[in-house]
């Protein structure tokens, strides 16, 4: 889903004040992975004005009586959350909970905790995704549980034994790791705050 090239420049080289809200939302539902974090970001900045009623809105999304299910919500839940701890406060723990919800895109939740780390520690996130790390075998999402639990202070060499192959957001782009070099990223902290 291109809207125009000058937004869909602007959204890739990181110039979000150049871009529209409506426009960034519309991205979410890109099919296209790296548009929707990339509007994600957008959001989580052009929102500061109206975060509350931006993250209600993606949160409707999420639900099955919008009739039109966001698949990039919980990026740009986690962005603005990240933008505006202060509102996100309130909402931490309904966003931790859609980890349980089969429809949502859980390596999207994994990674909205992971960028919110400061907001979650102290609170069960930790074991939840410890728990739900060890249940299921989708490559994304232990590659995010593994960076969020890291940041929660937990440990997760259990984890990174069983990532062969992986491509996650780094922030700008996406890279292939197995789990040695996922490793290095989270001991060198190479990947961004």
């Amino acid at each position: 889903m291109r809207l125009n090239d000058e937004t869909l420049k602007s959204l890739l080289s990181g110039e979000y004040a150049k871009i529209k809200s409506k426009q960034a939302f519309r991205y979410l539902y890109s099919s296209e992975e790296l548009l929707r974090f990339k509007a994600a970001e957008a959001l989580g900045i052009l929102a500061k004005s109206n975060a509350r009623n931006y993250i209600l809105r993606l949160f409707w999304l999420l639900s099955d009586e919008s009739g039109a299910y966001c698949i990039g919500a919980p990026l740009a839940i986690a962005e603005i959350g990240r933008n505006n701890p202060d509102i996100f406060q309130s909402f931490k723990l309904k966003f931790l909970y859609l980890l349980e919800n089969e429809e949502v895109e859980r390596s999207y939740m994994a990674y909205g905790i992971f960028r919110n780390s400061e907001i979650y520690k102290g609170t069960e996130a930790k074991t939840l995704l410890e728990e739900m790390a060890s249940k299921f075998r989708d490559q994304k999402f232990l590659a995010y549980s593994a960076m969020a639990i890291w940041k929660l202070g937990g440990e997760v060499s259990w984890i990174l034994e069983r990532i062969s192959k992986v491509q996650i957001y780094d922030g700008k782009d996406f890279v292939e790791l197995d789990g040695r070099g996922l490793r290095e990223l989270i001991e060198r902290e190479l990947f961004y705050p």
